[in-house]
């Protein structure tokens, strides 16, 4: 159940990275900075990159949520750069820029609570693997 949710807080990451993502290459934004890659491309390298250890885990391949836990530390920097990109390189209005930097943290924060998930599930694992093995 628990892996349950960890893999759910993790598609929940992929999605708002595929918003944000989609978003990030509209015209509104006005970032003074080119786009480095192109929409298509990114979104199919975020989908593969996350697909692969939510099968994995979902399969029941516990290091999995270690490869995921990358993955998504990777694409948090990529919110940090969305952050940055607002604050310093675009010359949308105040809202949209307020409004782009506000989901960002809020992805940040989703993505922090994947974490402290995937670390409670481990400590469970740990002390059912401790039980087990002590008899305690």
């Amino acid at each position: 159940m628990r892996d349950r949710n960890v893999i759910s807080w993790a598609v929940v990451s992929l999605i708002g990275f595929l918003v944000i993502n989609v978003l990030m290459h509209q015209s509104f934004i006005q970032s003074t900075e080119p786009v480095a890659h192109d929409l298509g491309r990114s979104t199919l390298i975020a989908v593969i990159l996350y697909a692969i250890p939510i099968v994995l885990a979902a399969l029941d391949w516990k290091p999995s949520f270690y490869v995921m836990g990358l993955v998504i530390v990777t694409y948090s920097l990529g919110l940090v750069g969305v952050i940055l990109n607002m604050l310093f390189h675009s010359d949308a209005s105040l809202l949209i820029r307020t409004l782009m930097s506000a989901f960002s943290v809020g992805m940040l924060v989703a993505n922090g609570y994947w974490l402290v998930l995937a670390l409670r599930l481990r400590l469970a694992e740990q002390k059912e693997r401790d039980r087990r093995r002590f008899g305690k």
